[in-house]
């Protein structure tokens, strides 16, 4: 169908050219000057269409279908055929005829200076998040509508709809306006923003067809509504805020709009679930329509509801969500300087701040003091430092000696200093800014050498430990440790990297586990309890009983436990207090003296009763190899069932590579979708048409790879501090590092194990689905064993057509009740017919591997045939990695010394003394593997007796004597791996968070 474009404009140097015809019902084409874009929802775009139907185009094959309807979440076609544009009103119209009015609008043009400045008033005005604008760039359309041949005006489908879209070249803002919808009634309508290219929409016009004026700003595919409600109580209103990722220690200034607010409104920001205790912050009113609020320190991290309260706190009428940060992923702007903060003795301490953060007005002052923790009150202690400094001087020193601690001071052992602006109205990004999580020994000392005397480390270690080891019950249920290094970084569903002890970090520390390179926790929680094992530089398992550095179970999980906001399920504090404090009072503290306390109710989960995970993965053109490494390929567009069980679903959208080179067309993942309960993540390629019409200005092209939605709602992972997200039923990761990509490896986990990791590569998507093996039992779908069962060979799964259609067309998603991805990708399938490569095809690159010859017969690219062979080894070596460990687990000799600490299959140990007590019984063991099991042969019979059985102060420490002369070889042969986990060796230098 070809375009009949009546008015073409292009800009030149500061001047406008149209050439118009007046002909109604046509298309108007405008070119933007080259060095001027404009971005629409993460796109930029150069061309503009204005099309008749009462469109806004960015894509000349725009055209309005009346039969689609666009606010339906899953879409019923194809995304190939879903192009971006603006509607402000399309309805079901008669026989009508419309005219277009439209004028463009320069910065650089003298008479466009008094509209433009009236824009940026708007924009500024109306938005958080937005200070101030300079708009560049503005185009105004209005669509007169005319029903033809209807000479009643009251009953007339006559309609003026108009459009301003402004940009400063980053941000984009829209103005729609519509006159009296009053006829529209009882005629369907739509009116909203259309990503485009598969992406998605947004409705404008609410359901009650509210005629007046509607902004947003849509540079971003969550775009924000501009203005305020009059309406201000209704029940389901959207508050929007800015930021949208906060500190759980609080202190953010939000702003806020949503509502009007009033000047006698009473305004509060509502935190949590209102149906439960809740969380209230102050606010106050910057204009009708916005509000500024201080988050106050939190108990939960993750998706959290906010809502604007207008009556202080009574009810709530207008919600959302905000990220909230666990704290060890918090920027921060209070740097503790001094010796002492960490320890029990302190002198000259000194807090420092950034100021400008805090306010920009000259005569703010703030307040500095201590803000405590306890499990019983939560956030209930504020001890100040300093009183009333000027904001501007950005520190403050004081000495410890004069701050006082009581019985009240006693009960909170942690938290964190804060500074805090004294009038509200001067806070610029914080109110209260916090520091990073502290133990406060330095503090208690003096009150608790009162009541226990110069043994008071002893005493809280002793009367603590007499408490845990009464109640050991809940480790009995944690998941064991995997053996080595290698199966903790495989099995991603259940344990995931402990950022305190990184290898991957560019700044890590490991400082509780000396001697470690890497760390993992476990992804779920057994009651409010978690696992964490951490590896040496051999790869191997750290014990507890052969080192103070060694692998600890977490009464509390450091992540907290969901539902939080009670004691022992509050991220970061819970752990700190029953796991980290106790190892400062126990260990640190004490020299190590009494650390044997602390590692005998905290044992290593032993490994020899780990079981490794089952994996399936879809690489390449769409290759698939089974959780029983059986082999499969996928030759038909459609959306597959992955795989499901009693708790998630997995689908696959598999489409045509349209890219290939070759004129014979492979296969190619595109999306995943995952849903557990309600919650639906989707993870897609962006759409290659967007590059077809995009013109990237030398910029990098888009900030991200793949697309992320989770319940239809783009989410951002471009930060360190939102690389982790946390939703209802789901965890969703961004595994790269942002100096590099941004948004093209995720994992997806569920609480249940499962793990989903995938990311693009050469095109295409590659997934690998991990679960346990108790979950393969009950497993369904395309990577299931069963399946594919008379399939065992790649060639196979092309030659056989008739197995290929009843393996695959088994999962064919064909209904959308079942769908899970928006959009439609093709029709019923009826037959399968895979590509053939020829008998003698063959490449050297390939070294005789079918599936790479098969994807260089496909796509005739040598890299994405490359990559599918990397692919395959990278799997045949990982499946070997993570089952080949055998270990006869711990070899338990409590406070021995030890040879080595290998206790795999075949090693040989030997028990060379005491740490404690008198060495006895047999000394030499071997891994062997007996009927049954690995076991050491002979049966262990060591012990170190010792004359006493009560503990006391004076046990031994040094663990130094106990570490291997092995360990050490290797350490010193691995110095760069050494060099990387360097430890802090002053006391003050620790922090609790996120560390034991």
């Amino acid at each position: 169908m070809n375009i009949f474009f009546h008015s073409l404009c292009i800009f030149a140097l500061n001047f406008v050219i149209c050439v118009l015809t007046g002909i109604e019902n046509s298309t108007i084409h405008i070119i933007l000057p080259e060095d001027m874009r404009l971005v629409y929802f993460g796109e930029y775009y150069t061309d503009i269409f204005l099309l008749p139907e009462g469109m806004l185009a960015f894509d000349s094959r725009a055209r309005y279908n009346p039969d689609r309807n666009y606010s339906n979440s899953l879409k019923s076609w194809k995304a190939s055929d879903d192009y971006p544009f603006i509607v402000p009103l399309l309805f079901e119209k008669k026989n009508k005829t419309t005219s277009i009015e439209y004028h463009i609008h320069l910065s650089s043009n003298k008479s466009s200076k008094t509209f433009l400045s009236n824009l940026d008033d708007i924009i500024s005005r109306s938005f958080v998040g937005i200070q101030s604008a300079s708009v560049t760039l503005a185009i105004s359309v209005m669509w007169n509508t005319k029903e033809v041949s209807c000479q009643d005006r009251e009953i007339c489908q006559n309609v003026n709809s108009s459009l301003t879209l402004a940009t400063d070249g980053r941000q984009t803002f829209a103005m729609v306006e519509l006159n009296d919808t009053s006829l529209l009634e009882n005629v369907s309508i739509q009116s909203g923003f259309n990503y485009g290219y598969g992406r998605g929409w947004i409705d404008v016009v609410p359901l009650d067809h509210s005629s007046g004026r509607h902004l947003y700003l849509i540079h971003s595919e969550k775009p924000v509504k501009g203005g305020c409600d009059v309406r201000r109580e209704c029940n389901d209103g959207e508050a929007y805020v800015s930021p949208e990722v906060i500190d759980m220690f609080g202190g953010n200034i939000l702003e806020v709009s949503g509502p009007c607010f009033y000047k006698n409104d009473t305004i509060k920001l509502v935190l949590g679930d209102f149906s439960h205790p809740y969380i209230i912050g102050d606010c106050y009113r910057v204009s009708k329509i916005k509000a500024k609020c201080e988050i106050p320190p939190l108990t939960a991290r993750g998706r959290v509801m906010v809502g604007v309260s207008l009556n202080d706190g009574a009810s709530v009428s207008y919600t959302t969500r905000i990220t909230v940060v666990h704290p060890t992923l918090s920027s921060r702007f209070v740097s503790l300087e001094g010796s002492g903060w960490g320890g029990t003795s302190a002198r000259g301490l000194t807090v420092r701040w950034n100021a400008s953060k805090l306010s920009v007005y000259p005569e703010a002052h703030v307040d500095v003091f201590l803000v405590g923790y306890s499990e019983k009150t939560f956030w209930g202690f504020y001890l100040p430092i300093a009183k009333n400094i000027p904001v501007y001087k950005g520190y403050v020193t004081f000495n410890a000696s004069d701050v006082t601690c009581d019985e009240t001071c006693a009960e909170y052992e942690a938290g964190f200093v804060a500074v805090k602006v004294r009038n509200i109205t001067h806070a610029n990004l914080y109110r209260t800014m916090p520091s990073g999580a502290i133990p406060f020994g330095w503090l208690m000392k003096k009150y608790l050498e009162q009541e226990y005397g110069t043994q008071w480390l002893h005493e809280k270690c002793t009367n603590w430990y007499q408490t845990e080891v009464n109640d050991m019950q809940w480790i009995t249920s944690l998941d064991p440790c995997p053996c080595s290094l290698q199966q903790a970084l495989s099995d991603f569903g259940r344990w995931q990297t402990d950022l305190s002890c990184n290898m991957y970090s560019k700044t890590p520390t490991c400082a509780f586990h000396k001697g470690a390179v890497h760390c993992v926790r476990s992804v779920s929680t057994i009651g409010k309890a978690g696992n964490q094992c951490c590896y040496g530089a051999d790869g191997l398992l750290k014990y507890s009983e052969d080192t103070f550095q060694g692998s600890t179970p977490d009464r509390y999980h450091d992540w907290g436990a969901d539902p939080y906001g009670t004691p022992g399920s509050v991220p970061s504090l819970s752990h700190g207090l029953a796991d980290v404090m106790t190892f400062f009072y126990c260990c640190i503290w004490a020299n190590y003296k009494d650390c044997d306390f602390y590692m005998d109710v905290r044992p290593t989960k032993d490994c020899k009763a780990y079981m490794p995970p089952t994996q399936a993965m879809v690489f390449g053109q769409s290759h698939v190899i089974t959780f029983d490494a059986l082999p499969g390929l996928v030759c038909e567009n459609g959306d597959y069932i992955l795989y499901q069980d009693s708790e998630i679903m997995v689908q696959g959208r598999f489409q045509k590579n349209t890219h290939s080179r070759s004129s014979i067309k492979s296969t190619i993942l595109t999306a995943v979708g995952v849903r557990v309960k309600g919650e639906t993540v989707v993870i897609k390629l962006k759409s290659r048409e967007v590059h077809k019409t995009v013109n990237y200005l030398n910029s990098s092209t888009s900030e991200h790879i793949l697309d992320v939605t989770v319940n239809n709602e783009y989410q951002f992972y471009d930060r360190e501090d939102n690389k982790w997200q946390d939703f209802e039923e789901l965890t969703v990761v961004n595994n790269d590092d942002l100096s590099i990509r941004r948004q093209s490896n995720f994992t997806i986990l569920s609480k249940n194990g499962h793990g989903i990791l995938m990311f693009e590569l050469t095109g295409s998507l590659h997934v690998t689905v991990s679960i346990s093996s108790a979950q393969m039992d009950n497993s369904e779908g395309l990577l299931s064993r069963s399946d594919a069962s008379s399939m065992t060979t790649f060639t196979e799964s092309i030659t056989n057509n008739d197995t290929q259609f009843s393996w695959i067309s088994k999962w064919y998603v064909n209904d959308t009740l079942n769908q899970i991805i928006p959009y439609n990708v093709g029709n019923e399938m009826s037959e399968i017919k895979c590509p053939r490569p020829h008998q003698n095809f063959t490449f050297e690159i390939c070294l005789g591997d079918a599936r790479c010859l098969y994807d260089l017969f496909t796509t005739e690219d040598v890299g994405v045939a490359k990559n599918t062979w990397d692919s395959y080894q990278r799997y045949s070596a990982s499946m070997t990695e993570i089952s080949k460990v055998r270990s006869c687990g711990l070899l338990s000799v409590p406070r021995s010394t030890k040879s080595n600490v290998n206790y795999s299959l075949g090693s040989t140990v030997s028990i060379t003394g005491c740490r404690v007590g008198s060495l006895k019984g047999q000394t030499e063991y071997v891994c062997t593997n007996t009927e049954n099991s690995p076991e050491w042969l002979p049966s262990v019979t060591a012990s170190c007796s010792i004359e006493s059985t009560t503990k006391s102060s004076s046990t031994p420490v040094s663990l130094i004597a106990g570490i291997v002369t092995t360990v050490v070889v290797v350490l010193i042969i691995l110095v760069t791996i050494v060099v990387i986990v360097q430890r802090r060796k002053r006391e003050d230098k620790y922090s609790f968070q996120g560390e034991l």
